[in-house]
């Protein structure tokens, strides 16, 4: 079981090494350790099954991983920490309050709002989930989410999205015109989650090479202030009135 995991967690190493050396350069230019831009500006919380980061004080699992990333003195050891940590860590816990179907989840609405979410949860084959031969796999999965979301949550009005996945056609082809058509670039987004770092992973685990290289150059000189401004691909905002996705998946 250790073994299948830390096999299964060396395939990121690459993307993991990504977001420690976007870490790093904005530790240097805030001033700040290592270990608290880790924490406040990768995924790294979650991945290693403690969580979203919250304004509470660090866990012991997270000051055991912080406290011996302080002690390694280049990058090539940082990353071997955080790959043999994340190998002996516990699978991440599915988020409690999402509704998932196959690739898709939505939280719970509130004041009206359903916001959904996307993961690859079909890649076994070698093709990725948004590959050509699974619109209809997908679209399926969407019609049974909206089908359920019309029997158990009358009182939602809108669907909301912010992802950089809206920034390609792959996806953007599986939703009503009206919903995609409002996109506008996210401002300040957080940087714990998908929305921004899943820009960079392939559905096979590695790195996609050109939006590497322009990372890297963009972090180069970043913006303290403002660090996703870094990511090649900014995050999408998309929202639409609920009943647009009843029509667009036959359910009106």
């Amino acid at each position: 079981m250790a073994d299948a995991r830390a096999a299964r967690v060396e395939v990121f190493r690459d993307y993991y090494g990504l977001q420690l050396a976007f870490a790093e350069a904005l530790a240097a230019r805030r001033g700040q350790l290592l270990s608290e831009t880790v924490r406040g500006f990768t995924n790294l919380h979650r991945r290693l099954g403690l969580g979203e980061v919250s304004d509470a004080p660090p866990g012991p699992e997270w000051r055991r991983f912080a406290e011996g990333l302080e002690r390694q003195t280049d990058g090539a050891a940082r990353l071997d920490w955080t790959m043999e940590v994340l190998a002996a860590a516990p699978d991440e816990p599915p988020q409690a309050n999402k509704v998932r179907f196959g690739c898709f989840s939505y939280d719970p609405p509130e004041a009206g709002v359903v916001r959904i979410h996307f993961n690859n949860h079909d890649s076994q084959d070698g093709a990725g989930p948004l590959a050509r031969g699974k619109i209809e796999a997908r679209r399926s999965e969407l019609t049974r989410m909206f089908a359920h979301l019309r029997r158990t949550a009358p009182e939602a009005e809108t669907v909301a999205g912010a992802s950089w996945l809206y920034n390609t056609e792959a996806y953007r082809r599986l939703f009503p015109s009206a919903y995609t058509a409002s996109a506008t670039v996210a401002g300040e987004v957080g940087l714990t989650g998908t929305s921004s770092w899943g820009q960079f992973l392939t559905h096979t685990g590695a790195v996609r090479d050109e939006l590497r290289q322009a990372f890297l150059v963009r972090i180069a000189d970043l913006d303290p202030t403002a660090p996703w401004l870094a990511f090649p691909l900014r995050p999408l905002r998309v929202s639409a009135p609920l009943a647009a996705f009843y029509d667009h998946f036959g359910l009106g």
